[in-house]
């Protein structure tokens, strides 16, 4: 076993932490926290030999902190519940560790995500590179409500192979996670000072499909990069819509004061 921890969060994924933990079975130690599953993620996770963990959900970047601070080996291999490492990359992270631990401080790793039956290599999707394997003293997740990522410190390395990602099961599912997503991503905003109106989140989501479907080639998906491009065009009218709500909730609330 190499000596690295994985570490994952996790809430009500009992359709996805089984395919997750089965691809790292070379890895010395498997810690899930769980922020409160009703459904058999943490019996299924202890059955594949996670370390099982319990905390209450505040924000992705804390989270995903705090459970990089219980592991015990030297090595942070983060992944999300909905992801799974390809055969290719579990080799290639094995030939790191031949020879002893590597001299770099961290990997950056690729992800490839399947939407409706098809991997999508298009439209800003891929390779969408993600720092994944670091020391745990060389790296700590940043960010705000959304879009967390890890920032590292020292040489980085970027790795070929993907982590597999399986992004939604369905488009209510999809539809579901950019009513979720928008709403904390407008909260952000608003809270830092951002205002908005009605064309302007035309505009912002006019200009993300077209970035999407054209400048990132997301036409090359064939169907698929087209409805991608129609999502990133809600996503964002959504975000700053709802941002162009709060803002009138201020005014008005100004007005009747």
């Amino acid at each position: 076993m190499l000596p690295i921890s994985a570490c994952i969060i996790t809430l009500n994924e009992e359709d996805n932490i089984e395919r997750c933990l089965s691809s790292l079975d070379f890895v010395n130690e498997i810690i899930v926290l769980d922020s409160g599953s009703k459904d058999k993620t943490e019996s299924i996770a202890k059955k594949k030999g996670a370390k099982v963990v319990l905390r209450k959900f505040d924000d992705y970047v804390s989270q995903k902190n705090h459970v990089i601070s219980l592991a015990e080996n030297p090595w942070i291999l983060t992944l999300d519940a909905d992801e799974e490492l390809s055969p290719g990359l579990k080799e290639e992270i094995k030939s790191l560790f031949k020879n002893g631990e590597p001299e770099e401080d961290g990997f950056i790793i690729p992800r490839l995500t399947m939407y409706m039956g098809k991997w999508i290599r298009h439209g800003g999707w891929y390779p969408n590179y993600r720092a994944r394997l670091f020391l745990k003293s060389k790296g700590k997740f940043v960010g705000g409500k959304v879009h967390e990522a890890v920032e590292l410190s020292g040489k980085r390395k970027k790795l070929k192979h993907p982590v597999f990602h399986y992004s939604y099961e369905n488009l209510f599912d999809h539809v579901s996670f950019i009513n979720r997503y928008s709403e904390l991503a407008a909260t952000e905003k608003f809270g830092k000072g951002k205002r908005s109106g009605l064309f302007l989140a035309l505009l912002e989501a006019g200009y993300k499909s077209f970035w999407m479907y054209f400048v990132r080639l997301g036409f090359l998906d064939g169907r698929r990069g087209l409805i991608l491009a129609i999502m990133g065009f809600y996503y964002n009218f959504l975000k700053y819509t709802k941002v162009f709500e709060m803002s009138l909730a201020e005014k008005n609330k100004k007005n009747d004061n």
